[in-house]
């Protein structure tokens, strides 16, 4: 019985594989043409799987596809890397039966390496994987010296090159003598949500398990099709919530995956993905709360960094995190933050969390939204404003506070990551029921409304009666409706303005404390 592959490239016969028949043959078409090429994304991408699937291939086309790592290699001497690519050049030609003797100590010896001999062999297509693992001190000689050759072709064996790795080439080739500009960049897309039906209905077909249409929807949409998260969340699934193959996957099963994976599992790229991330936590605040689009742009040195350790893409022209559960684990990531202020949420010993309750058991929403915006006007956003980010500090605010008592009641917060930019949605579950919560600034009226009617659309792909709408507002005041119900689109929807007009620092009273040392300072005679 094949398996949801989670680690290392997929095998056919062992794990559920999606072919990517058209991206095959387009990779097939760059090596007939004697194409360089590069197929550069993040981990746990499918470029193993992809480059491995390709080489078996072509190697039944008539070429003699050869594979080599540079794993391992980035802190080698010159010396050293040179052995090491020698011994994986012959190591590999040896299963062709060809034992050449020529030992590479320097780039003209690479290159004669792949010269053209008496003897007749296939045209050599060689994969190097990891390949921003080549060390500095070679990178520019290397480089060079396949150019030579790509623009010698007939003098050599060498018909293909396929540079595989975590980086762009850009990133990797800086240069100032000649950039390596013969290599095509190869993009290696995530699955479409086509392919992750076919992975799942394979495994739907061999087991006679069946997952809800529903199911599948959202491990597309909050993975993105990245072919290592659809994967893992598919493993767990079936093998740790419903491993009763009677039992179907159904909605319910998802969002204790979800949460799972949001707090526990621990994925190569998952960890990855938070350790870059938080190298950069103030641009990543401003990224992931506040509503602002952020142009996308390599020249600008944080995105470029990002981008590069596959944290960030362009996103039609603007800077996003283009898969969701990568997003709501980098929020889940940055809650600790926010800890510290929890003390502030009750306002006395009296405080019970079961007053956000309905008298039937059921979240009293409005009731916990009311004592946040009682708990703004006592504290502001000051404690979430880090690096001056007072818009994403409003979002920050709110998730961490919701965070709170929803734990505490013994429910779940999922942060939900609409393709438009201004809004975050929040969704709750409690008892088995779903409660999503749409945020917004408050910029204009027309904007303001526009923003209840997509809730209001939200709310029925999702199968809900109602909403919360939570709006920031710097223009509103006390002496504004600040709460209000009203049906929209048959939905019915409740709205909470939180006042953001604060006083300036500058206005604000002098602690104690501080007030004591100006004292102090005043009263020194200055000399």
């Amino acid at each position: 019985m094949r398996e949801f592959n989670t680690s290392g490239p997929c095998y056919p016969t062992e794990h559920y594989t999606v072919m990517r028949q058209a991206l095959m043959a387009e990779g097939k078409e760059k090596v007939r043409k004697g194409r360089y090429f590069t197929i550069f994304a993040p981990r746990q991408s499918g470029k193993t799987t992809y480059f491995q699937l390709l080489l078996a291939e072509l190697k039944t086309e008539g070429y003699m596809p050869i594979w080599v790592s540079f794993e391992n290699l980035k802190t080698v001497s010159k010396e050293k890397f040179y052995q090491a690519f020698t011994e994986h050049l012959v190591r590999e030609l040896t299963n062709y039966d060809l034992k050449p003797t020529q030992n590479i100590t320097d780039a003209d010896d690479l290159r004669r390496f792949f010269l053209r001999s008496e003897e007749s062999f296939a045209p050599i297509v060689l994969v190097i994987d990891e390949f921003e693992g080549i060390p500095d001190a070679v990178l520019s000689e290397v480089m060079h010296t396949f150019r030579q050759i790509y623009h010698q072709k007939k003098t050599y064996a060498l018909h293909s090159l396929i540079l595989v790795g975590v980086s762009t080439i850009s990133e990797l080739v800086l240069t100032s003598a000649s950039p390596f500009n013969i290599a095509e960049e190869f993009p290696l897309p995530y699955f479409t949500f086509e392919e992750v039906q076919d992975l799942i209905t394979q495994y739907v077909t061999e087991t006679g398990q069946p997952f809800e249409p529903a199911v599948i929807k959202a491990i597309y949409e909050n993975t993105h099709g990245q072919p290592g998260l659809v994967c893992a969340l598919c493993q767990h699934l079936v093998t740790k919530v419903v491993p009763d193959r009677s039992q179907a996957i159904t909605m319910e099963a998802i969002y204790p995956t979800l949460q799972f994976f949001l707090t526990q599992r621990l994925t190569k790229n998952i960890i990855n993905i938070v350790q870059k991330a938080r190298e950069k936590k103030n641009f990543m605040l401003k990224l992931l709360f506040q509503p602002e689009p952020l142009p996308f742009s390599l020249y600008d040195p944080d995105i470029s960094w990002l981008y590069a350790h596959g944290v960030v893409d362009n996103i039609g022209g603007q800077t996003d995190i283009s898969v969701p559960l990568y997003k709501k684990v980098l929020i889940t990531a940055f809650r600790p933050l926010i800890n510290g202020e929890a003390r502030y949420y009750l306002t006395s010993a009296h405080d019970d969390v079961a007053q956000y309750l309905n008298p039937d058991g059921s979240l009293n929403l409005n009731a916990l939204l009311t004592a946040y915006r009682a708990y703004v006007q006592r504290r502001g956003f000051r404690a979430f404003d880090a690096g001056n980010l007072r818009e994403s500090a409003c979002h920050y605010s709110l998730d961490g506070y919701l965070n709170f008592f929803i734990q505490q009641l013994g429910g779940q917060t999922y942060v939900e990551v609409p393709s438009g930019k201004g809004r975050i949605d929040i969704l709750i579950r409690y008892q088995q029921q779903s409660y999503i919560i749409e945020t917004k600034l408050f910029y204009h009226a027309t904007y303001f409304k526009e923003g209840k009617g997509q809730l209001a659309a939200y709310l029925v792909t999702e199968g809900l009666t109602e909403g919360y709408y939570v709006v920031f507002s710097d223009l509103h005041t006390q002496a504004d409706q600040l709460y209000n119900e009203e049906t929209v689109a048959g939905k019915r929807i409740f709205t909470h303005i939180i006042l953001t007009n604060f006083e300036q620092p500058s206005t604000l009273p002098v602690p104690s404390e501080l007030r004591q040392r100006q004292r102090r300072v005043k009263k020194s005679p200055l000399k």
